[in-house]
This record gives structure tokens, C-alpha cells and sequence, in this order.
């Protein structure tokens, strides 16, 4: 189930709405625990995740009236998660900057960012029309943006529960996002993994 622009943006503007009920809710204690993503704890985890105003400014002046490069969420996490790409090579960078951003991060500072991050992005047309310059790809659209966040969002938020509880993500985050996740390998790949005929290293981890 891929689903459409509008259903990405309200269905990623109500798991950021879960993080912050969540976030709202974390004991200093589960704020320091550790989670799966290792070297995080929570703090970090959501410091990585945590939308910000900026960012929305960011996307809006990276329009152009070039073609996009890039026009399927699948194909930019291929891309990405390719031997070499940058979900390998910026790896230690992203962690080493969720750390550094942890140290100044509130769990109200979160919160707000998270709540103030699905008004604004309910406000905001995702728009498969609108391309915008992206990084490694050259350009993408707002629709894959929105797609590859929600996919973000709430494979992290299983990292969240697996390390403190008390959240899920919606069935249709989960399903979009299990589908999403089915698209990323060669197809004949997945199949055989899928159907038990070919060894998962085939085919999975699809993304880092």
C-alpha cells in the first residue's frame, strides 16, 4: 500500500504527534536509557528525529523548475542504502550530530518541536508537483521527501518502544512503511526471501 501525498503528509503529521506524547510523558531516567540505535540513548534517538521550523523554511527556497531526479521514495532509499551511498558514509556523522544536538534537547523542547512540526506540515501541500534540489540525488520531490520522513518516523518510533514503551505507530504508518520497506530490494530478491526459497541476506537489512 503506497499511499497517496495526502495520506503521507496526515499520517506522518500523526506520528510526530505521537513522539511528542511520548516525549512528554519520559521519566529522566527513560530519557537516559539506552535503545537499540546503538551508541544512542532516547535523548539522542529523539534529537535525531525531531523535526524543526528551519526545515520547512529549507525545503520551501530549495525549489526549481528542473525535472526531478528522483520521483519514488523507494528508488532514493535504494539509492541511499546502496554499497558506498550515504546512509554508509555519513553514518558516523548523523551519529555524532544527534549526540551533539542531544546536549541542549528538553523533553518541552521536543515536544513543541514535534507538535509545531505536524501543524505546520498539515499547512504544507507534499506535493509530488513540487521538485526541490536534494542532496546526493540532485533533486526530488516534496512527496518522496514526505514519504522517506514517515518511513523515519516510524521505524524509529518501534526503536522508541522497544527502549521505553508506552507508543506505537498507527496501523497505516506501519503498513505504509512495511510496504515501503518491500519496494527498496531487487524484486525477485525479495520474493525468494519472502517466500522462504533464498537466504534474507538477499535481500534485507533493506536499509541501514
Amino acid at each position: 500500500m503506497r499511499l497517496d501525498e495526502d495520506a503521507v503528509r496526515e499520517t506522518l503529521a500523526d506520528a510526530w504527534e505521537r513522539w511528542a506524547r511520548r516525549c512528554a510523558e519520559l521519566t529522566p531516567q527513560q530519557w537516559s536509557t539506552a535503545t537499540r540505535c546503538r551508541p544512542w540513548d532516547v535523548r539522542e534517538l529523539v534529537a535525531h528525529l525531531c523535526p524543526d521550523r528551519s526545515m520547512f523554511d529549507m525545503l520551501n527556497a530549495a525549489t526549481t523548475d528542473q525535472p526531478a531526479a528522483v520521483t519514488d521514495a523507494a528508488d532514493m532509499l535504494r539509492r541511499f542504502n546502496a554499497p558506498g551511498g550515504i546512509a554508509h558514509t555519513s553514518a558516523d556523522g548523523i551519529a555524532q550530530r544527534a549526540t551533539t544536538d542531544a546536549t541542549t534537547l528538553t523533553s518541552d523542547d521536543a515536544v513543541t518541536r514535534f507538535t509545531d512540526g505536524a501543524e505546520i506540515l498539515r499547512a504544507t501541500p507534499m506535493s509530488k508537483k513540487t521538485v526541490i534540489s536534494y542532496p546526493v540525488v540532485g533533486s526530488t520531490t516534496l512527496a518522496v521527501v514526505a514519504e522517506v520522513a514517515l518511513l523515519e518516523a516510524t521505524v524509529h518510533l518501534l526503536d522508541l518502544a522497544d527502549a521505553v514503551g508506552g507508543v506505537q505507530p498507527s496501523k497505516l504508518a506501519l503498513e505504509a512503511t512495511r510496504d515501503l520497506l518491500i519496494a527498496v530490494p531487487e524484486p525477485i530478491a525479495a520474493i525468494e526471501v519472502l517466500a522462504g526459497r533464498a537466504d534474507p541476506a538477499a535481500a534485507v537489512p533493506a536499509i541501514r
